[in-house]
């Protein structure tokens, strides 16, 4: 058993690039991804995206947010669970109010995933977690051929 007690773990910061700003406690297990996430309010979670193996849910602890999707904008608030299913569109959090929105956020991995960014046209392709882990991203539009630099293929 593991018990880890929220309020003597530091908030440290996960993100602070122009608009997107957040801190987490790390709260993760072995196989299950789990973070205490506080979004300041008019910032963003992570860039618009989707993951295409990797999938996330999180529970609301307080404050209000907005998810945004595909189809639009959705408010949230304290007690609700939304959970985003590999390859089932793009998500981003948005804090639109006045207070601190915090939540813990989960996610179930597989050692590999495939990250689309609509906004940007970038693709991230990871393999194996942090520390040690890779992640590659690239634009959708620079992609390499099958045989492209394979000497035999020529």
């Amino acid at each position: 058993m593991k018990i880890v007690k929220t309020n003597d773990v530091p908030w440290t910061d996960a993100m602070n690039q122009g608009a997107f700003s957040q801190q987490k406690k790390t709260l993760t297990s072995s196989a299950l991804g789990a973070s205490l996430w506080r979004l300041p309010p008019g910032k963003k979670s992570f860039p618009f995206h989707m993951h295409h193996v990797t999938e996330e849910s999180l529970f609301v602890v307080s404050g209000t947010a907005k998810v945004r999707t595909p189809e639009g904008l959705t408010a949230i608030g304290p007690g609700d669970w939304i959970t985003f299913e590999p390859g089932n569109g793009a998500h981003q959090l948005i804090n639109d109010g006045a207070a601190d929105f915090v939540y813990v956020g989960l996610s179930v991995g597989k050692g590999v995933d495939v990250v689309e960014y609509p906004d940007s046209g970038k693709v991230a392709a990871s393999v194996g977690a942090p520390p040690t882990g890779q992640r590659f991203m690239f634009k959708k539009d620079t992609q390499a051929g099958y045989f492209d630099g394979e000497k035999d293929a020529q």
